[in-house]
């Protein structure tokens, strides 16, 4: 609950900059840094003028309804667009958390898709760490955001995050303490 809070206040933050637009597809990814564990949990805002582009790459055979079997497909096909690396080392995502809401709602521009990626990793050694991500997933449509969360455990210290232009990548430097 706190995770999907702290998106939101980073949404409205981002909507008040420069409000979400009807013609763009919104990929908000926040990253979770715990000492044994990355999760990434996005929230994906289709706006309506693109919804049905959206609703085309999920929706395969075009029947109005959102399967089971389509939602992980596209679930699959977002996780390989996404490239995330610890310290230089690739790691590899899996999904543990989808929720699709109906098509219409995702038409209306304010229904949102959830995915959330884990990545487990050894515990993390004390020290300086850089974990960076890419999200290659529909740039055509897409503008994106990307935060670290504020760590829960007292051991992960952001220092800094460092993104592109349109935040399709970046990095985020941190320190795990004893």
């Amino acid at each position: 609950m706190l995770r999907r809070l702290l998106l939101l206040v980073a949404l409205l933050a981002f909507a008040s900059a420069s409000a979400h637009r009807l013609d763009e597809y919104l990929q908000a990814t926040m990253v979770v840094i715990e000492p044994s564990a990355v999760r990434l949990q996005l929230t994906l805002t289709p706006g309506v003028e693109v919804a049905n582009e959206v609703l085309a790459q999920i929706d395969r055979d075009g029947n109005g309804a959102v399967s089971d079997k389509e939602a992980a497909d596209y679930a699959e096909a977002l996780r390989q667009n996404l490239v995330a690396r610890l310290d230089d080392r690739n790691l590899e995502l899996k999904l543990t958390h989808s929720k699709f809401p109906a098509p219409s709602e995702l038409r209306s521009g304010t229904a949102s898709i959830e995915l959330d990626y884990s990545i487990l990793v050894e515990t993390l050694a004390a020290g300086g760490h850089k974990l960076s991500l890419e999200n290659r997933h529909l740039p055509g449509v897409s503008i994106y955001l990307l935060n670290a969360a504020l760590p829960k455990s007292a051991k992960i210290k952001i220092k800094r995050q460092l993104r592109s232009e349109y935040q399709r990548t970046g990095e985020i430097e941190f320190e795990v303490s004893q």
